[in-house]
C-alpha cells in the first residue's frame, strides 16, 4: 500500500544501489512511493549526479536520463523531449518545478533558456518516460519532468563561481537561515553570461546571452499537522540570435541578427494539512509572468494563475485514493512583430480539471492495480478525457514487473490556433513556383485545429540481483493520431500589391503513426569508491499522412529522431577528498529533420562525446573542480531549428568551478 502522506526524502548523496531503489518519488502517483514500487518508467537524477556530472544547466543535466533527447541548438536554446518528437518547439513534454508548470501555451513547450535555477538548490529531478496525463493533465504526452528543489532547512550559505572557455561565467550566492524553530528560509541570486558558439562556417554565431535571477523560499511547520511554503523568483536577461529569414528578392533568404529581452518571475505557495497517518490535504497556488520582447519574431507577455487542490487518503486496507481539482487562467498579449503575428493579439482563456486515481492492493505486497482518469476543459477543444491503467507484480522482493495502458492528448497552443508567420520564400520560375513572382509561404494557425492523441502501451521490469547491481528495462509502443502537419493551400494563394504571391501553410491534424522502443539502465557499484552506470535507448518511428492528405508536410518524419542513444558514466573516488568522473555518450544521426527552409529537410550527423571532471575537497566546506566537455572532437552540430535555421556548433570547452559552503 502506498503511504499517502509525503515522506521526508533522504540524503541522496551517499546512497548505495539498493538504497537508491528505495528512494521516495512523487511524480508517478502524486504521492510518496518507493522508486522500485512504481508502475512507471521513472528515472531519478540526484543532486550528487548533477554535481559529479559537471553540468552547468538543466537541459544538460537531463542528458543523464535514458529515453530523453537533449540537443543544443545554439548558445542559448535547447531542444528537449522524451521518446521522440524533439525540436525547439517540442510540444509533448510537461515540465514542472516543485509541481509548477513551466509549459507555455504559446507553442505548447518550454523556454529552457529562462529555467536558470541555482543547480545546488535542486534535490532531485524525477523523469517519467511515458504519459502522465491522467494525473498531470494535457501535454504530459510522452513524459513528465518534475524538478524538485530542497527544503530551506536543507540548505546552507553558499558561494559558487564558474569560469571557462569558450566564455562561460556563472556566479551564484545563497543565504539560508531560520526564524525560530519552526520556520526556515533561503534567499539566492545568480548571474550567467555565455559567449558565442560557432556557426556552420566556424565564425562567431552572434548568440551570446546573459541572465540575472534571484529568489527566496520560506518553509514553516507550526505543528505536526500543517506545513506551509512560499517561494518566488525574478529574472531578467538578454539573448542574441542569428536567424535565416525569407526575403522577396534574390537570394530570397538572408541572415538576420536579432536581440531578445526576457523578464518575469513567479510566486508560489503551498499548504499541506495532515488529518491522520493515512490522509492529507494539499493546496497549491502560483502566479507567474513572463515577457519576451523580440522585434523580429513573436513578442509575448503571459500571465498565468493556477490553483489546485489534492486529497490523498486510504479508504481501507486495499484502496489508496487520490483526487483533485484544478483551475488555471491564462492572459496573454502578442504585439505584432516583423515576421509574425497571432490573432487575436490578446486573449484570456481558462483550464478546468479534475482527476481521481485508486491504487488497489489485490494481493498485499505482491499485486497492485492502479486505475485513474483526468477530465479537463479547455477553451480550444472543450472536454478532454485521459484515462490510465497500471498493473504491478512483485513475485519476489527484488523483482518488480509492471504494465500500463494510457491515453493522453496534446491540446492546441496559441500558435496552432492563430499564428501567421512568414516562413519561406519560393523563388519564381522554379518547379515549385513556375510563376514570375516569388511565393511567400506563411504558416497559419487554424481555429479548427484539434488535439493530438496518443494511446500508449508500456511494459517494465526492475531487478536488484545484489545490493551492488540493479537493472531497469522498459519497452513501449505509442500509437498517435491527428498529429500536426502543414497543408500548402495553393488554392488560397493571393497576389499581394508588393509584388509577390502569398501562399498559406495551414496547420491541420493530418498525420498518424506509431513509435516503439526500449530503454534500459544498469547501475553497478563495483567498489565503495567506484560506480558505473550504463544507459541505452532504442527508438523507432513509423509515421505517415492520413488518407487524403498526401501532400501535407508532416511535423515529424521517421528519421527525425535518434534511433540509438548510449550513455556510460564512471564515478571514481581516488581518495576521500579527490574525485574523478568520466562520461561517454553517443547520439545517433538525425537524417531527416523537418526544417522550413528551401529544401524542407535537413540532417545532423551522429556524434560521440566525452566529458571529464576532476574534483578536490581540500576542506569539507570547499570544493574545487575542473571539467572538460565534448573532448573527443573540436565541434559538432546537435540540432537544426524547425524555422529560421541557424545552427550553432557545440565546441570543446573547459571550465573551473569553486564552491564554498558555510
Amino acid at each position: 500500500m502506498v503511504a499517502p502522506v509525503m515522506a521526508t526524502t533522504p540524503d541522496l548523496t551517499q546512497l548505495s544501489i539498493e538504497e537508491l531503489m528505495n528512494v521516495s518519488v512523487v511524480s508517478p502517483t502524486r504521492q510518496a512511493q518507493r522508486l522500485s514500487d512504481t508502475a512507471s518508467a521513472v528515472f531519478v537524477i540526484t543532486q550528487e549526479e548533477i554535481r559529479r556530472s559537471g553540468v552547468t544547466n538543466i537541459p544538460d543535466a537531463l542528458r543523464l536520463a535514458p529515453g530523453v533527447q537533449v540537443a543544443r541548438i545554439d548558445a542559448n536554446k535547447w531542444a528537449v523531449s522524451i521518446r521522440g518528437f524533439n525540436g525547439r518547439f517540442a510540444n509533448k513534454l510537461l515540465v514542472l518545478v516543485d509541481g509548477r508548470s513551466i509549459y507555455t501555451p504559446t507553442f505548447a513547450g518550454v523556454y529552457w533558456e529562462i529555467q536558470d535555477l541555482l543547480l545546488e538548490d535542486i534535490e532531485r529531478i524525477e523523469v517519467i518516460r511515458g504519459p502522465g496525463a491522467s494525473l498531470w493533465g494535457a501535454n504530459a504526452v510522452n513524459g513528465v519532468i518534475n524538478i524538485i528543489t530542497k527544503l530551506a532547512k536543507d540548505t546552507s550559505d553558499l558561494v559558487s563561481m564558474t569560469a571557462g572557455s569558450p566564455e562561460n561565467t556563472i556566479v551564484g550566492v545563497r543565504h539560508s537561515g531560520h526564524l525560530g524553530e519552526d520556520a526556515h528560509y533561503r534567499v539566492y541570486g545568480k548571474y550567467l553570461k555565455q559567449g558565442n558558439l560557432l556557426d556552420e562556417q566556424g565564425r562567431d554565431a552572434n548568440d551570446d546571452w546573459h541572465l540575472s535571477s534571484g529568489g527566496f523560499r520560506l518553509d514553516w511547520t507550526p505543528s505536526g499537522q500543517n506545513d506551509f511554503s512560499l517561494q518566488g523568483n525574478l529574472f531578467v536577461g538578454t539573448l542574441n540570435q542569428d536567424l535565416t529569414v525569407p526575403i522577396l528578392n534574390s537570394p530570397y533568404q538572408q541572415r538576420l541578427h536579432d536581440e531578445r529581452q526576457d523578464s518575469g518571475g513567479y510566486l508560489q505557495g503551498r499548504w499541506e494539512h495532515t488529518f491522520s497517518a493515512t490522509s492529507n490535504l494539499d493546496l497549491k497556488f502560483y502566479y507567474q509572468r513572463e515577457k519576451h520582447s523580440d522585434s523580429s519574431l513573436l513578442q509575448l507577455t503571459l500571465d498565468t494563475f493556477d490553483l489546485e487542490l489534492q486529497h490523498t487518503f486510504t479508504l481501507n486496507e486495499h484502496n489508496a485514493l487520490i483526487w483533485g481539482l484544478g483551475y488555471r487562467d491564462y492572459r496573454d498579449r502578442y504585439p505584432g512583430a516583423q515576421l509574425g503575428t497571432i490573432t487575436p493579439p490578446t486573449l484570456n482563456y481558462d483550464l478546468f480539471s479534475g482527476f481521481v486515481q485508486d491504487q488497489i492492493s489485490l494481493i498485499p505486497k505482491i499485486l497492485d492495480f492502479t486505475l485513474g482518469a483526468r477530465l479537463e476543459h479547455n477553451d480550444f477543444t472543450g472536454w478532454e478525457f485521459q484515462p490510465n491503467a497500471r498493473l504491478r507484480w512483485t513475485p519476489h522482493p527484488q523483482h518488480h514487473l509492471w504494465a500500463a495502458v494510457s491515453r493522453a492528448v496534446r491540446t492546441p497552443s496559441r500558435v496552432d490556433n492563430g499564428v501567421a508567420l512568414n516562413a519561406l520564400t519560393v523563388p519564381p520560375g522554379t518547379s515549385q513556383n513556375p510563376l514570375p513572382l516569388p511565393g511567400l509561404l506563411v504558416l497559419q494557425g487554424n481555429p479548427a485545429f484539434g488535439s493530438e492523441k496518443l494511446t500508449a502501451y508500456e511494459l517494465g521490469y526492475r531487478v536488484l540481483p545484489s545490493e551492488r547491481l540493479s537493472l531497469d528495462i522498459t519497452a513501449f509502443y505509442n500509437d498517435y493520431d491527428d498529429l500536426r502537419a502543414i497543408a500548402i493551400r495553393e488554392d488560397l494563394a493571393t497576389v499581394v500589391a508588393d509584388g509577390y504571391i502569398q501562399v498559406p501553410g495551414l496547420f491541420i491534424n493530418a498525420s498518424r503513426g506509431h513509435t516503439y522502443g526500449l530503454e534500459t539502465v544498469v547501475n553497478w557499484q563495483l567498489e565503495d569508491w567506484w560506480r558505473l552506470q550504463l544507459a541505452y535507448s532504442y527508438l523507432q518511428a513509423d509515421l505517415e499522412n492520413k488518407p487524403g492528405f498526401s501532400n501535407a508536410i508532416p511535423a515529424m518524419r521517421d528519421n527525425s529522431l535518434p534511433h540509438h542513444q548510449i550513455s556510460l558514466r564512471s564515478s571514481f573516488d581516488i581518495r576521500h577528498d579527490l574525485e574523478f568522473d568520466l562520461w561517454f555518450y553517443y547520439v545517433d544521426k538525425l537524417s531527416d529533420l523537418v526544417v522550413i527552409s528551401p529544401t524542407l529537410t535537413a540532417s545532423v550527423d551522429g556524434y560521440f562525446s566525452m566529458n571529464a571532471r576532476l574534483g578536490w575537497r581540500p576542506h569539507p566546506d570547499w570544493e574545487l573542480s575542473l571539467v572538460g566537455t565534448n573532448l573527443l572532437r573540436p565541434s559538432h552540430i546537435e540540432f537544426i531549428q524547425e524555422v529560421y535555421p541557424s545552427p550553432g556548433q557545440i565546441e570543446r570547452s573547459v571550465h573551473a568551478q569553486l564552491k564554498w559552503s558555510f
